[in-house]
């Protein structure tokens, strides 16, 4: 009788350290996820969800008894059945089992998941600052449109030193026509090289000639180069340049405070996912200027994109990406759902050694 005391007992102490373990975890995903219930609220909701549970859990292996007698109840054998396996279909495996994972799995993962959502999102950021794709476009055109020059004004040279028609002559003349079309940034009024009318005679005369065509070519590339910039300068000023060295400082701080967290602290998290949030709509608003690695542009400009580690806040969203995707390969998923799927099951069985009316009949 005493070794059936002490059993209880055990049984007892037992169901409350496991219990304790559930709801914690229970109540901080719910929490993370909701978090207007508060706090208090989750714990509640935690706790009363587990204890019915139990319960539930309970009523299903009773219904299972072939030694119960169900006989005179209000629901018999099979009501009492369908109540404890929907029961535990409800509290347990549609809430308790899904949470618990989601609370081992984020306080495992986040860290990681929320560094290299930062990381990624800084690159692209610092790259529509310093290599944006149209920015980067207008500069290759006016290297391009510069080396074209600077090969024709050789050519020019050479010219006038080929053996078979020394001096400014037909040939000359074509590739300067060739220079006005490489210069020309409008086709209905192209550039024109003012040509020289006396050309001279010697080789000197004729370099004199070409100096003064190529001061001509790089005034029209200085002009062209001014145009440039100032269509650099209009969609820095669409982009909004100031909001970008802002978001840039933003998530430079972030990133520190996140490598910095010794343990998970959801107010760090949370400040870093608000300044991905911010991140993440400038450069959905700016894609045409990136150019992106693999698959992030969807990631980024997809009808409702939210940062990878703001969806880890959300306990359906977390399971729709580990059912759906391989996001969370390598993340030891199906590890934390053995760990919490043990921790609820061994938490009903000494329930059930502890408060099971026909063991309290047997001790009595």
């Amino acid at each position: 009788m005493q070794s059936l005391n002490i059993i209880k007992i055990i049984a007892i102490i037992a169901f409350f350290g496991l219990a304790g373990f559930s709801c914690y975890w229970t109540a901080e995903s719910l929490y993370i996820w909701q978090p207007s219930i508060t706090i208090y609220g989750a714990w509640m909701i935690a706790a009363i969800f587990f204890i019915v549970a139990s319960i539930c859990f309970g009523k299903l292996l009773k219904s299972l008894d072939r030694q119960e007698d169900f006989y005179g109840k209000l629901f018999g054998r099979t009501g009492a059945f369908l109540l404890g396996f929907l029961g535990l279909m409800v509290f347990w495996l549609c809430v308790s089992l899904p949470t618990n994972t989601h609370t081992l799995l984020y306080r495992a993962s986040i860290k990681n998941v929320i560094t290299t959502d930062l990381n990624r999102t800084q690159g692209y950021l610092q790259g529509l600052k310093d290599n944006n794709v149209e920015i980067k476009k207008i500069n290759q055109k006016y290297e391009s449109k510069n080396e074209a020059v600077d090969a024709l004004i050789l050519r020019l040279i050479a010219e006038i030193d080929n053996p078979s028609a020394l001096g400014i002559g037909h040939r000359f003349e074509t590739v300067l026509v060739e220079l006005d079309r490489t210069l020309s940034t409008d086709v209905d009024k192209p550039t024109k090289i003012q040509r020289v009318a006396n050309v001279g005679k010697t080789r000197a005369q004729w370099l004199t000639t070409i100096n003064y065509y190529q001061g001509q070519a790089y005034e029209q590339l200085k002009l062209y180069r001014a145009s440039c910039d100032k269509e650099i300068a209009a969609i820095k000023a669409t982009m909004g340049s100031k909001e970008l060295e802002s978001l840039i400082a933003n998530n430079k701080l972030a990133l520190k405070d996140i490598t910095n967290m010794k343990s998970v602290d959801n107010e760090v998290i949370q400040a870093a996912i608000n300044d991905l949030n911010n991140g993440y709509a400038y450069i959905k608003t700016n894609s045409q200027y990136i150019q992106f690695k693999g698959n992030d542009k969807e990631l980024y400009t997809r009808d409702g994109a939210m940062p990878e580690s703001k969806a880890m806040l959300s306990v359906p969203d977390v399971w729709k990406d580990y059912l759906t995707t391989d996001k969370y390969e390598g993340h030891g998923f199906i590890w934390w759902v053995l760990i919490a799927l043990l921790v609820d099951i061994s938490g009903f069985i000494f329930f059930q050694m502890a408060f099971n009316s026909k063991n309290n009949n047997a001790i009595a």
